[in-house]
């Protein structure tokens, strides 16, 4: 491919991608695998950077195996080399290879290289650009062809990033501009906790005045550019990251929890994930629990012995009906169980009965 015929089949096709991706942030993933052809099968990642706690989060990825964004979320997220200091100093728009942030000699000597890197063809010159920076964020996308067609054609390519920069730019500001208010009206007012609905790609749907306050403080949660929600502790995005990923992905009830602490200071939350496939399979419940999680403790609930049954099995994420099954109950029964549930503990819906619920957590 040369560069002409880039700028006359690709580009267009990929502004489209991209300026959609503004507007809506689930389709962000497909702008970013689209980039992939004009750069021959390359793979790469968006990064956020937080320029105040110097963390280097993974937003999205293109081309990467499952497998090794796991590991990266898990353990290298922690020990990537790459300073966001220097990438402060490059200038915006402009396309660096990585070895103007980190020497080919230091990156050759990197855990983060060796074992993360290289299995996966990524070289340390692969090419890399600031496209965004407000002072507390700084968006960079790094592109990784394989090292064979990175030297036949790094001029193109380079090129070919420095005409998506200016573009990527305006998208991530219109993203943040355009983003929808959140509706706190499809929450229940009946949870006591901070509670959000977020869809697959950690984008808040709904908040609840509670967790809207944790986010104006802003020491623990924290909403990135394109409107995902994060964790501000590195260790706490990366647990956060495997939770949203088992509801989702692996369909487990119950992600998490999470402890959070802030910076300074004895509180915290405890960040629990919940499957709602009977109320939306495209969204999850995320809850602020005051305090960690440990065993459920209903002492002093005045539950009935079946009352506590059907409470535990809510907490698995058990349907009703299944727990009949297993149980040997009528489904009349369970509801009349359930409606007691709600009675004694002043909610009215399965998702806060479980909040309650999780709340009660020595």
């Amino acid at each position: 491919m040369t560069l002409s015929a880039f700028i006359a089949q690709d580009l267009p096709w990929l502004l489209d991608l991209l300026y959609g991706a503004a507007l809506d942030e689930e389709q962000w993933p497909v702008f970013l695998q689209g980039l992939m052809k004009p750069f021959d099968g390359a793979n790469g990642v968006l990064h956020f950077f937080d320029i105040e706690t110097q963390t280097t989060p993974i937003a999205y990825t293109f081309g990467l195996e499952a497998d090794y964004l796991a590991s990266y979320q898990e353990h290298f997220s922690n020990r990537n080399p790459y300073p966001v200091q220097t990438f402060e100093k490059l200038p915006i728009l402009q396309v660096r290879p990585a070895i103007a942030v980190l020497s080919k000699d230091e990156a050759l000597r990197t855990e983060f290289y060796n074992d993360w890197m290289r299995p996966q063809g990524i070289t340390p010159d692969h090419l890399g650009c600031t496209a965004y920076n407000d002072g507390h964020t700084m968006v960079v996308l790094a592109v990784a062809p394989s090292e064979r067609n990175l030297a036949s054609n790094v001029e193109r390519y380079t090129q070919q990033l420095e005409l998506l920069a200016p573009h990527l730019k305006r998208a991530v500001a219109l993203s943040r501009v355009s983003r929808p208010p959140y509706a706190r009206m499809a929450l229940p007012a009946e949870f006591s906790c901070g509670a959000m609905l977020i869809s697959e790609s950690r984008a808040v749907k709904s908040i609840n005045l509670h967790a809207e306050m944790v986010l104006k403080e802003g020491r623990l949660l924290t909403i990135d550019p394109l409107g995902k929600l994060r964790v501000r502790e590195p260790e706490g995005q990366a647990a956060f990251m495997v939770a949203v990923d088992s509801v989702f992905h692996r369909q487990a009830p119950i992600g998490g929890p999470v402890h959070c602490r802030p910076p300074l200071g004895d509180g915290g939350v405890s960040i629990v994930v919940l499957r709602l496939p009977a109320v939306d399979p495209r969204r999850a419940l995320v809850l602020l629990l005051p305090k960690p999680g440990g065993p459920v403790d209903l002492t002093g609930a005045q539950f009935t012995a079946a009352e506590t049954r059907l409470a535990k099995a809510l907490l698995t994420g058990q349907a009703l009906s299944d727990f009949c099954d297993q149980t040997g109950i009528s489904i009349n029964t369970a509801r009349k169980q359930l409606a007691a549930l709600f009675a004694k503990t002043g909610t009215n819906r399965q998702a806060a009965l479980v909040a309650w619920l999780l709340q009660r957590k020595a």
